[in-house]
């Protein structure tokens, strides 16, 4: 059986080893370098912008998902943004990934917004499936973009 719940203090480590091992997945594991510490803190300060899910199978940590405030120039309101969604390996193809998108719906319900939103890299067919199962629309012809490190400098001079 699955449990999703919010995160509570003590999960640092275990959201740093499940976003570590989606950052290996994505190629992106030299970029790492959040601490549990650093989750701990932002997840459990008194005006955070962020939370998390923590889906759990037999005791056991199986997925999360980390969202932040965000909003909507178009609508004119607060909206979420689903920074990340993991399910560890061992877990996947059980369920995980839709119950842990279906808390996060009752959350943006709960909390009044109008919708959450995400990115997913288009290489990613596991992922690209499950949100479409669960009546997402992923939009052709959007890429992401970030500016980081010495560009973000050169830029900011």
């Amino acid at each position: 059986m699955i449990t999703v719940r919010s995160a509570q203090p003590g999960d640092g480590e275990d959201i740093r080893r499940m976003i570590f091992t989606l950052a290996e997945s994505h190629g992106m594991a030299e970029h790492f370098v959040a601490t549990a510490a650093d989750y701990e803190r932002e997840l459990f300060k008194p005006d955070t912008v962020i939370g998390a899910l923590v889906a759990v199978i037999d005791g056991q940590p199986a997925g999360c998902a980390v969202w932040h405030r965000s909003f909507s120039t178009n609508r004119g309101s607060e909206t979420m943004y689903l920074e990340d969604l993991v399910v560890l390996p061992e877990f996947r193809r059980k369920g995980v990934g839709m119950e842990l998108l279906r808390q996060v719906a009752k959350l943006a319900v709960a909390k009044g917004y109008p919708s959450f939103y995400w990115v997913v890299m288009d290489w990613n067919a596991g992922a690209i499936d499950l949100y479409q199962k669960a009546g997402a629309e992923l939009h052709d012809g959007m890429s992401t973009g970030r500016i980081h490190g010495s560009a973000l400098e050169a830029l900011a001079k």
